[in-house]
């Protein structure tokens, strides 16, 4: 029943075998050379993605400030420590999104056929992130003993 569905799901049929060597042939053939049009929500996605990344580096720079600017000054704690620490993080973000964005414009500009992920970019930001949090949480821990 539905325990020999899961044991075959990894398994290739015969008809997948049959279009994957259609494939190879597939490959020699030279490409197109008709105009491609490209659609204008291409250039929208790649807007919107821009944005929410800028939103979340908003989000972390309000986040800096908003830290440095309620820690009392005439205390001995690290608190300003915590916002600064925060701000490189921010303008990382800024920074990688402005690089993402141009650089897929100009491959849907040049109709280049990709590929148009990043995979180490978002991993890097968030190693960044948790080591800046945790780099914040070590020196609160600190402070406390």
């Amino acid at each position: 029943g539905l325990f020999s569905f899961f044991k075959n799901v990894s398994k290739k049929s015969n008809a997948f075998a049959a279009t994957s060597s259609a494939n190879v042939l597939d490959s020699a053939i030279l490409p197109r050379s008709a105009p491609v049009k490209i659609d204008p929500k291409v250039f929208f996605a790649n807007e919107r993605t821009f944005l929410a990344w800028l939103h979340v580096s908003v989000l972390l720079a309000g986040a800096s400030v908003a830290i440095v600017a309620f820690t009392d000054s005439h205390s001995s704690s690290p608190g300003a420590l915590y916002g600064v620490i925060l701000l490189p993080v921010s303008i990382s973000f800024i920074v990688y999104a402005m690089i993402q964005y141009t650089r897929r414009a100009s491959m849907i500009r040049r109709k280049s056929p990709g590929p148009y992920m990043d995979v180490t970019g978002p991993t890097v930001l968030t190693v960044i992130l948790m080591l800046s949090i945790v780099t914040q949480f070590s020196i609160k821990l600190y402070t406390l003993m």
